[in-house]
This record gives structure tokens, C-alpha cells and sequence, in this order.
């Protein structure tokens, strides 16, 4: 069986808690009105009991007592005898023979009436004074109570019920609509944003941060649409060389030549491996793995070792007198290939020479390749990280790379916990 809604669920949780503070209340408003009751009646048999003692120690007291109170009546008993009673039960013999206890006056309940019996001394001898009131005065009461409420009790909890579940409709109206929109939403419609209710409470909060998410869909489906479309484009020319020279080779078999072919082959498929190899680090990048391990890495043993690679291809002259001793932890393979990266970079941009420094203050690390290149225009500084990214014009492809070597700096070092910046180097082209 599913889950009930949550309208229903509160209203339910509502409709408990205040029916069974409704109940107890009532229950108690009962009890404590019995009780008065039985207190008012028995002070009111006391008083009368204690009149007429008074009468009687005074020598004032009539034959014939006039009723009052709650159809009170009095009986004076004396030696087995009513010498006093009231007009009720005038002429009638004693209706109650039990003596006082030892409070004075004491009451107890006899039959339908509450009875108070209180000693006073006459002239015939020691008397009792019994006043006494019906009990169905205090039932008649305590029973129109319990009427009253058995009819208000179920109409306020009804009431509630009917309030509580309008209200938390009404409160979840936005819930619902919210709910609709993003049910409609597909990965080919994530332009569509949910309705913000403008009641700055939670739910105007939900939907404002389901928007921002939206936001970020809608972005990160964007960049993974582009990044597809690029990485296909990429792919394919490798794979059209190869085809290229194959259908040559098909065509014109004697005049092919093997070793020339297999050289070419070789190479197209070496640069496709390292674009697969590239898309399979951004991927993990994207994943948040991008750092296998987290080592003690002496940075500047790996900088130096690649500017000495870079050196001896002889392509530009290398400047490593800004190298001092720099360590982070991280992954060593992958802070390699940051080096790289940037020294690939700035010698395809370099025009004669390439600098590279490395600086340490603290726990901060900063390494800085630049060369003697054009540099770059302020506005294309951040674009040059984004992937697939070539400020060239012309997209040369066998001069440069796929535009992921970049990319792939920043992504390594954010997830290092740094940054990458690039930026015009004064008296040279620039610096990354």
C-alpha cells in the first residue's frame, strides 16, 4: 500500500493531536464540573444544617421550616422524634437516623440526596439536624455538559480537519505546480523553469534553488553537447587520414609504399590515442576523480625535467633560472601532465624562447610558463581553458592540438585546489 500525500498526512496528524486535546479537555471540564457541583451542594446542605443549629441552640426554632436552596429539606430529630421539619416532609417520620460522625456537620450520601447531620443540644434532650438536597440537580447539570460537548467536541474537530486540509492545500498549490513543471521538463526542454510563488518562505526558496539547478542542467547539458559535437569532430579527422590513405593504397597497390603508409598510419593513430586518452581525463575530471593519488610530489624535479626534454628538441631556447624547490601532494602523473601541457603550449606559441618558474611561500605553489609568442587578448584569457578551445583562426589541427591541453590544466589543478589563470607577460608574449 503506497504512502499517503502529504496533505493527507498532516491533516490526519492535525486532526489527532487536536482531537485528543479536545477529548482530554473535555473529560476534564466534566470532572471538574462534578466536582463543583458536589462541593456547591454539600456547602449548601452544611450552611442549611448549620442555620438551623443555630435556631435550635437558641431556642428560636419553628415547628414548620420554610424550603430554600435546591429543594433542601430540613428534618430536626430528637429522641427518635421530629420536633422540626420542613413544609416537604412536614408530618413525615425521620427520613435518616444515622448519627453525626466526627466532623460536624458530616455528609453522606444517602440514596438520591446529599445529606448533612450536625448534634445541637434542645431542651428535649441531644438532637440531630439532618439538611439534605437532591443529587439529580448535579447529574441534570454534569449531563447537559456532556451533551454540549458531545456535540461541540466532533464539530471543532471537524472544523479543524476542514481548515487544515484547505490551508496545507493551499500551501502546497506551489509544491504541485512545481511538481507538473519539472515533470515536463525533458533533457530537450531545459530551458523551462518552474514558477517561483514570490512568498519568500521555504517554498519560494525551493523553487528558486530547482531553478538553479535547472540553471546547471541546462549548462552542463549544453557544454556536453558541445563537447560531444567537438570530440566527434576531432575524432574524425585521424580516422579520415587513415581511410584516406587506405582507399589510396586500395587504388593504385604497386605504386604504394608500405613503409611510408605504416608511418602515417602510425602517427594518426598515435594522435587519436592521445585525443582518447585526453577525452578520458576531462571525463574523470567532470567525475571529480581527476587526482589518483596524494602524494608528496617535489614539483620542481618534474618541471625541470621536462624543460630539459623541452630544451632538447632543440624547437626554443628554454629559461629555467626562476626554478627553486617547490612540493605539493597530489597525483604525480597528473601534475606531470600540467607541466607538459603548458610547456607544449607555450613552445607552439613561442617565437625563440620559452621561461618557466617555479615559486613556493608556504603551503602556496606557483608555476609560471611563458614565452615570447603574440600573447593573448584580454577578452580570450578565459576562453583558452574552456575545451576545444584554439586561438589560432585557421583550426590547424596537424600544427596544433585538439585545444584540451589547457582544458586539461585547469581542470588537474582545480582538482588540486588551484588555479589557472593565463596573462600578458611584460616584455615577453605571455604567461599560464
Amino acid at each position: 500500500m503506497g504512502r499517503r500525500s502529504v496533505r493527507v498526512r498532516i491533516t490526519a496528524a492535525a486532526l489527532a493531536v487536536v482531537g485528543t486535546a479536545l477529548i482530554v479537555a473535555a473529560v476534564m471540564l466534566v470532572l471538574l464540573l462534578r466536582r463543583y457541583e458536589f462541593s456547591a451542594l454539600d456547602d449548601e446542605v452544611r450552611m442549611r444544617a448549620g442555620d438551623v443549629a443555630e435556631l435550635a441552640q437558641r431556642g428560636e426554632l419553628p415547628p414548620v421550616l420554610a424550603n430554600t436552596g435546591r429543594d433542601t429539606v430540613i428534618q430536626v430529630v430528637c429522641d427518635g422524634r421530629v420536633t422540626a421539619a420542613s413544609t416537604a416532609v412536614r408530618g413525615s417520620a425521620p427520613l435518616w437516623t444515622f448519627p453525626p460522625g466526627t466532623d460536624d456537620p458530616s455528609l453522606r450520601t444517602v440514596g438520591d440526596d446529599r445529606v448533612a447531620a450536625t448534634r445541637v443540644v434542645m431542651p428535649c434532650g441531644s438532637a440531630t439536624v439532618y439538611a439534605a438536597a437532591p443529587l439529580s440537580h448535579v447529574f441534570a447539570t454534569v449531563d447537559e455538559m456532556e451533551i454540549v460537548l458531545a456535540v461541540v467536541v466532533p464539530a471543532l474537530i471537524l472544523l479543524v480537519g476542514l481548515t487544515t486540509w484547505r490551508l496545507v492545500g493551499r500551501t502546497l498549490e506551489p509544491v504541485e505546480a512545481i511538481r507538473r513543471e519539472v515533470a515536463e521538463i525533458s533533457a530537450n526542454a531545459l530551458d523551462r523553469r518552474v514558477p517561483v510563488p514570490g512568498t519568500a518562505d521555504e517554498i519560494d526558496r525551493l523553487a528558486g534553488t530547482m531553478n538553479g539547478m535547472l540553471d546547471r542542467l541546462e549548462a552542463a547539458n549544453r557544454r556536453q553537447r558541445t563537447f560531444v559535437a567537438d570530440a566527434s569532430h576531432e575524432l574524425r579527422s585521424p580516422l579520415a587520414v587513415i581511410r584516406a590513405r587506405l582507399e589510396a593504397g586500395l587504388a593504385r597497390p604497386g605504386s604504394v609504399d608500405l613503409k611510408a603508409l605504416a608511418t602515417g598510419w602510425l602517427d594518426e593513430q598515435a594522435r587519436l590515442e592521445r585525443l582518447v586518452d585526453d577525452l578520458l581525463l576531462l571525463a574523470r575530471a567532470d567525475e571529480g576523480s581527476a587526482v589518483g593519488t596524494h602524494d608528496l610530489v617535489d614539483l620542481d624535479e618534474l618541471v625541470l625535467a621536462e624543460a630539459r626534454d623541452l630544451q632538447a628538441r632543440g624547437t626554443v631556447t628554454v629559461d629555467g633560472a626562476g626554478i627553486s624547490a617547490g612540493r605539493v601532494r597530489g597525483d604525480r602523473e597528473h601534475l606531470r601532465r600540467v607541466v607538459r601541457n603548458l610547456l607544449d603550449n607555450a613552445e607552439h606559441h613561442a617565437a625563440h624562447t620559452v621561461s618557466v618558474a617555479l615559486h613556493q611561500d608556504e603551503d602556496l605553489v606557483e608555476l609560471v610558463v611563458g614565452d615570447d609568442g603574440p600573447g593573448i587578448p584580454p577578452d580570450e584569457r578565459q576562453r583558452v581553458f574552456e575545451r576545444f578551445v584554439r586561438l589560432d583562426g585557421d583550426r590547424n589541427r596537424r600544427g596544433g592540438g585538439a585545444g584540451l591541453g589547457l582544458s586539461i590544466v585547469r581542470d588537474i589543478v582545480a582538482a588540486h585546489g588551484g588555479t589557472a589563470e593565463a596573462a600578458d607577460a611584460e616584455g615577453r608574449g605571455r604567461e599560464v
